[in-house]
């Protein structure tokens, strides 16, 4: 996949860090700003009822597509399947009296409350997964009004272009592109695919897919930020931490903002030209218009 350019937009003093230290700050999802990014709201795309009986009823139908499909969940439901799967191959009629079973109101599985409290767990416990991430957000755009303003402190501040240095095998060579959807995804797109994929599914693609939705996923109240995410995790046996340093000639361009202080002006200059000499300078000005465009210096 082909990268665009990048540009991250700072306030003065996190311009004076990332340049200074030579690192940026890679946020933790409790500090975005967006108190619904990186998280999710619900395990299926309809409720907990609604699941339950499509669960029920589909159960018998996953089985019988994957009767000579060696279960890939973990035990005892693998032991069981297995079982269920023989059962089935040996008496096919069995597999109506099972599916009568499991769609009868009765049973346990109709305790709504019960699973609908699990459900709630179970994401509290998903969302507290996430925040072992650390993103770094960038955006396609170096004119944004909206981007200028709310994080580069109001044109007071910068935006620096990221070009990841491939040579190097730059981890900025991750970043990929958020999708913008109408409502936060849900765990699973799909009632009967859970099933599936959780017996005979390949478990570690699985999780890899269900937490790459999770980040790389808004809402279109964000789409103007046209977002681009690095997404790492910390390691089990890794101290956190919030910043990575970067190749010094990775950061190609500084661009400053409308309304920046001349003496901010000269330090960001000079820490920026001793990270890369060969950066190119820009600043903000307004045209005819009243459009951000920029003059090189």
């Amino acid at each position: 996949m082909t990268i665009p350019p990048l540009y991250k937009y700072l306030d003065v003093s996190g311009a004076k860090l990332t340049l200074g230290n030579r690192t940026f700050k890679h946020a933790k999802p409790s500090d975005f700003n967006d108190t619904e990014d990186l998280t999710i709201q619900s395990i299926f795309p309809e409720d907990t009822e609604e699941a339950l009986k499509n669960i029920s009823g589909g159960f018998t139908d996953v089985i019988l597509r994957h009767l000579d499909k060696e279960p890939t969940c973990s035990s005892p439901m693998k032991e069981k399947i297995k079982v269920i799967q023989h059962i089935y191959r040996a008496n096919p009629d069995a597999a109506e009296q099972i599916r009568a079973e499991l769609m009868n109101p009765g049973k346990p599985i109709y305790d709504v409350e019960y699973h609908r409290e699990s459900a709630k767990v179970f994401i509290e416990e998903i969302n507290e997964f996430m925040q072992g991430y650390r993103v770094l957000c960038v955006s396609t755009h170096k004119d944004s009004e909206h981007m200028w303003t709310e994080y580069a402190e109001n044109h007071k501040g910068v935006s620096l272009r990221i070009q990841p240095n491939l040579a190097k095998d730059s981890k900025f060579k991750l970043f990929r592109p958020v999708v913008y959807r109408e409502k936060r995804p849900p765990l699973y797109e799909d009632t009967l695919e859970f099933i599936a994929g959780s017996l005979f599914g390949d478990q570690e693609t699985r999780i890899k897919e269900i937490v790459e939705r999770i980040i790389y996923t808004k809402t279109l109240n964000w789409q103007h930020e046209s977002e681009y995410r690095l997404a790492i995790p910390i390691n089990q046996d890794e101290e956190p931490w919030i910043t990575l340093p970067y190749h010094p000639e990775e950061i190609t361009e500084l661009y400053l903002g409308l309304e920046m202080e001349m003496s901010d002006i000269e330090d960001v200059i000079g820490k920026a030209r001793n990270i890369n000499r060969a950066i190119a300078i820009f600043r903000a000005k307004r045209d005819g218009c009243g459009k951000l465009v920029f003059d090189k210096l």
